[in-house]
């Protein structure tokens, strides 16, 4: 009897091994990201972009936006338009199954996407630092690339956490970062990600009494700044640009030290963030920084 119930337990055990390790086994290869390398990606921002590539990735771009000009290699791929306003028809050439954005890509058109019948990961990370972190993990996931993606995170942390401590020890000058100006003023407002970067490097920003990256020109001039960051014009060279700046009213009345920045770096939010946290640092305390 006892030889019988131990013969039945051990046929049920077997059955029912052979129910569920075929089920766990489908269940671990659905949780690895559907037909990686099948993917073919549009990318409608320069960060993500730079991201992609960072992750070892980029072979599953398929298209881009004129402003996705890192890493070199990206140059090479075909452009749907600007952020603001893609061409819908030449994105369906490109015969994407994901289309992945990360500011200022109007809504309307990434709903056109979707009808389309396209994946569209839409990543709003612009309010903090972060936001960085936020959206690089998100691609990493998405494309199969997760540990790759922490490691990544953990090196920027521990770059961001070295230039934090040195700058803790320095005196903290105003700063005001010039993104555009003349008949539109645009800098780091205080719901940016930029601005807690100004922070983090050591900086007091002027430009957290506003918001949406829009600031005036009497604020400007009130604060009068000790560090102008200026970021050249689209299609200016530096020199063209400080010139600009420098013979303009009111800007010409400012008296604080301009100094140029490489926009391309400093503001996309990516894997490249810790690097323009350690050169906004420079920036901002350049005479300590020597």
């Amino acid at each position: 009897m006892h030889s019988n119930s131990f013969k039945h337990l051990l046929l049920v055990f077997s059955l029912f091994l052979c129910l569920v390790i075929p089920r766990l086994a489908a269940g671990g290869a659905q949780e690895q990201p559907a037909q990686q390398e099948s993917l073919r990606i549009v990318s409608l921002s320069p960060n993500v972009t730079e991201t992609l590539y960072a992750l070892d990735a980029g072979s599953l771009l398929v298209g881009r936006s004129d402003y996705c000009n890192y890493p070199q290699e990206a140059a090479a791929l075909p452009s749907v338009g600007t952020l603001y306003n893609p061409s819908l028809e030449t994105l369906l050439s490109l015969e994407p199954n994901l289309v992945i954005s990360s500011a200022f890509v109007p809504e309307q058109f990434l709903s056109s996407v979707q009808k389309a019948g396209i994946d569209v990961l839409a990543l709003e990370t612009q309010q903090d630092f972060q936001g960085t972190y936020t959206l690089i993990r998100e691609i990493a996931n998405r494309v199969g690339r997760q540990a790759e993606g922490e490691l990544m995170i953990l090196n920027m942390q521990n770059d961001v956490r070295t230039i934090v401590q040195k700058a803790e020890l320095l005196p903290k000058p105003t700063v005001y970062i010039v993104l555009d100006f003349g008949s539109f003023d645009s800098s780091a407002t205080k719901d940016t990600f930029l601005s807690e970067m100004v922070w983090l490097a050591g900086g007091i920003n002027i430009a957290d009494d506003a918001q949406n990256w829009t600031y005036s020109k009497e604020l400007l001039m009130a604060h009068d700044p000790q560090v102008i960051l200026l970021s050249p014009r689209w299609g200016e060279t530096g020199e063209q640009t400080l010139k600009e700046f420098t013979t303009t009213k009111p800007y010409a009345d400012l008296s604080g030290s301009i100094r140029l920045f490489d926009a391309d770096l400093i503001s996309r939010q990516g894997p490249r963030s810790a690097k323009a946290l350690a050169e906004l640092f420079v920036l901002i305390h350049q005479e300590q920084a020597q």
